[in-house]
């Protein structure tokens, strides 16, 4: 009754486009994830030289100070 090639064809474009589907996705998300690694990365770089910064230039009990408000 039904041509079998052709639910076939169908089958295999759907198999196809939920592959592309899913490889656009992880893609995105692995970006999305280095990204972020990245920017956490770039902060704690910034606080660990402020923190020298702050450790090497000032009296001890100025830090304390600021750390106790």
């Amino acid at each position: 009754m039904f041509n079998n090639k052709g639910t076939t064809l169908i089958e295999g474009l759907l198999a196809f486009e939920i592959f592309i589907t899913v490889l656009v996705v992880y893609t995105t998300l692995f970006a999305s994830l280095y990204r972020q690694e990245y920017k956490v990365q770039n902060m704690y770089e910034t606080l660990n030289k402020q923190e020298s910064d702050l450790t090497y230039t000032h009296d001890f009990n100025d830090i304390i100070k600021q750390a106790l408000p």
